[in-house]
């Protein structure tokens, strides 16, 4: 009988003061978060692999429209941001917070515009001015490619340590420069408009070749963990 209590102790110690074993076991290290930031709005799901790096895949969307009128030509413009990430963060330390990250994410912002006559007005197009009956419907469009490498840090983690609602960061980049893309209904028919198109879109896209060669990302959020 003594033998019996002292196999049952040795058991009830081993699950409420040795746990490591059996409770770490049964730890799903999953959570399920929903972010906003530069990339929009949307959910997230991370898992923890190894103490130190988790995988986590996320979707971002958001829309947002204008149109404004001006000397005789109504201007509508759309900014587009639907991403889709895959991410692994490395933690520094075992089962901490502060991770740096590495993965990629799709076409991170689309902006398009379109300029539409309403009345009798002039373009302006690499310096030249043409009347909108010479230029039609213009579109224009400033596109990411449609994968681009990412790269940056946060804090946050999916780990169970600690309680299970937490606040998420991340701070990063979205590696590849946009493309530019300009055309118009009257091009066409008017060679000197179709060489202004080119010669504005090359302008374009030369400074963003310079100056924009990365889409921030910056994104805050609330994880619950189990």
């Amino acid at each position: 009988m003594r033998s019996r209590c002292a196999t049952l102790l040795g058991a009830a110690l081993l699950l409420l003061g040795g746990r490591t074993p059996l409770l770490l076991a049964q730890h799903k290290d999953v959570s399920v978060a929903f972010r906003f930031g530069t990339l929009g709005f949307g959910p997230e799901v991370a898992k923890l692999l190894t103490s130190h790096i988790d995988a986590r895949v996320g979707a971002n969307f958001f829309k947002y429209s204008k149109t404004k009128a001006n000397s005789g030509i109504t201007y509508d413009a759309t900014l587009k941001l639907q991403a889709f990430s895959a991410l692994i963060d490395f933690f520094p330390s075992n089962r901490g917070s502060f991770h740096l990250t590495g993965g990629i994410m799709t076409d991170p912002a689309k902006i398009t515009g379109e300029g539409k006559p309403t009345a009798s007005g002039t373009f302006e197009i690499n310096g030249n001015t043409y009347t909108t009956a010479q230029v039609g419907n213009l579109t224009g469009s400033v596109k990411f490619p449609g994968v681009d490498p990412y790269v940056g840090l946060g804090w946050g983690t999916p780990a169970t340590m600690g309680g299970a609602l937490k606040f998420i960061f991340d701070l990063g980049v979205a590696i590849g420069t946009a493309k530019v893309k300009l055309t118009s209904t009257g091009a066409a028919s008017n060679p000197q408009l179709a060489s202004d198109l080119q010669a504005q879109v090359k302008t374009t896209q030369d400074d963003l070749d310079k100056y924009a060669k990365v889409y921030p990302v910056l994104s805050f959020g609330l994880a619950y963990r189990f």
